[in-house]
């Protein structure tokens, strides 16, 4: 009798103290499927009163199991974006996927992103591009994006979108934070480099075939900076004989971004706008992106930004640009360019399947505006070439020059019109904008001391990983050789949530951050 009721007060002893250790557990697994923000906050307030070890919550986040799903399969799913527009998007859920086990993503941007209307075939798109072949041999989950004008990949709605689906895609799959690649031809390749150079934290690396590097800038007022590209590896090539973005045109941008600290392997072909290089190419870039794991908490950031918005760098954070003189060291890597193109200043409408090319929407401040150009315009002859489809009116562009005289005959209304003029003369431009000053800091981490050169720096952060730095140390932040912090970091659990629920990154948790103002 005493063994029996022994065993009875032990049990009913240890229900209580079992149930009180595995109650925040459940509450962090419901907040990392709950989306209202109200929820969250109530959730992380839980778990902070309840007192777990940090280390034990990121233990916890680490481990988190998930779903068994359909592999060998492509999924055609919507999300909305922050404009409220519901926008396609596919995935490719490779045969090898096991969720146990943490699988590279690779992410995909199509081109031709300013047309007004989204593919009405998103899923032809996606199963035809070479990347996601490229990932379907590998192994890899593949995500590609839909985008259109209004939502492109260089303004906030379209970079919303990618973020926003990357981090649904680590809510489903258990996708390997240290391998998520970024690719995409032409206007997708222009966004590799656009996103190397602002907010390039998710990501191992980048392939940017056929690609210009100052789209983010040029199209998106993006204020953007090539020693950024310092942080993770670029994949660039570009074709001799690209009407849009040729190897003569792109080169001096490339040698000006390696000369700022950019890491870019850079190969040039022959051909036009096309991946005519492929076969070539294919086994060149999986290795590359094979070889180059992202490190999630690198010993040095170099960092340069504008706007605070796209200041923060994995672990490092700029919160606040001064206007002061900058350093004699803190140059603008820039370089002049000269816009020869010829372009008549229109978006087609690809669904149009009649004779000639349809006008879908004219550009402002372009040599179609200046000779009255419509939307609904059907052009049918370019001087005196008669114009089927798209190919033709190319095959005419490439046989003029800026500031040639040209006559466009088009149908509107029944009616033909004609129209003429002269194209643009070519124009010089810088491949960066600049409107406003920046703030530049070369990061460096070592023991537990972090030294920060820096340039018109007027408030930052540091976000507190325990892998980089020893907790039960004084953490000594030194700016321009001033030191202007010295003091031990304490771990904060409900900032560690905050943070995850965040960036979904299990590989860099922070737990804490210091922020400087100088």
């Amino acid at each position: 009798m005493k063994k029996s009721f022994f065993f009875i007060v032990v049990f009913f002893c240890l229900l209580p103290f079992s149930h009180a250790i595995s109650g925040w557990q459940d509450d962090v697994d419901r907040l990392i499927k709950e989306s209202s923000v109200t929820q969250q906050e109530k959730l992380i307030a839980k778990v902070v009163r309840a007192s777990p070890d940090w280390q034990d919550v990121a233990h916890h986040l680490r481990s988190m199991q998930f779903p068994e799903v359909e592999t060998d399969t492509f999924l055609l799913l919507t999300s909305k974006c922050i404009d409220d527009v519901e926008r396609p998007y596919v995935v490719y859920i490779p045969a090898s996927y096991y969720p146990g086990e943490p699988t590279p993503l690779s992410l995909v941007l199509h081109g031709g992103i300013s047309r007004a209307e989204i593919s009405d075939k998103p899923m032809e798109w996606a199963t035809e591009s070479e990347f996601v072949r490229l990932a379907q041999e590998n192994g890899w989950l593949a995500l590609y994006p839909f985008g259109q004008s209004g939502a492109t990949w260089w303004d906030d709605v379209g970079m919303a979108n990618v973020k926003n689906l990357i981090r649904t895609m680590k809510r489903k799959y258990n996708i390997d934070d240290d391998r998520i690649y970024m690719s995409g031809f032409s206007d997708g390749a222009s966004a590799s480099f656009g996103f190397a150079m602002v907010d390039p934290s998710d990501f191992a690396a980048f392939f940017a075939p056929n690609g210009h590097m100052g789209v983010f800038s040029l199209d998106g007022n993006v204020p953007t900076f090539a020693p950024n590209m310092y942080n993770s590896p670029v994949y660039a090539i570009t074709n001799a004989n690209d009407g849009l973005y040729a190897t003569e045109k792109m080169k001096p941008t490339i040698e000006m971004a390696l000369d700022a600290g950019a890491d870019i392997t850079y190969r040039t072909h022959e051909g036009g706008h096309q991946l005519t290089y492929w076969d070539v190419e294919k086994p060149l870039v999986q290795n590359f992106l094979l070889r180059h794991p992202r490190d999630p908490i690198p010993s040095r950031i170099v960092w340069e930004a504008a706007d605070k918005k796209f200041g923060r760098c994995h672990w490092f954070a700029i919160d606040e640009i001064t206007t002061a003189e900058p350093e004699p060291w803190h140059v603008d890597h820039n370089v002049a360019m000269i816009d020869n193109r010829v372009t008549i200043g229109f978006m087609n409408d690809d669904s149009f399947e009649g004779e000639g090319v349809k006008v879908n929407r004219v550009i402002e401040d372009t040599f179609a505006e200046d000779v009255g150009l419509q939307d609904g315009d059907i052009i049918v002859r370019a001087d005196d070439l008669k114009i089927r489809d798209i190919d033709d009116l190319n095959e005419f562009k490439s046989g003029v020059e800026r500031g040639d005289d040209i006559r466009l005959i088009v149908q509107r209304n029944g009616d033909k019109v004609d129209l003429k003029g002269a194209l643009p003369e070519p124009r010089l431009y810088y491949l960066f904008k600049r409107e406003q000053p920046s703030a530049f800091a070369d990061v460096t981490a070592y023991g537990n001391r972090i030294d920060i050169k820096s340039s018109r720096l007027g408030a930052f952060r540091i976000l507190v990983n325990p892998d980089l730095f020893r907790l039960e140390q004084n953490l000594v932040i030194s700016v321009n050789g001033e030191v202007v912090f010295d003091e031990k970091v304490e771990p904060n659990i409900g900032f560690m949530l905050k943070d995850y629920l965040q960036s979904r990154d299990r590989k860099a948790l922070y737990v804490a951050e210091v922020r400087i103002a100088l």
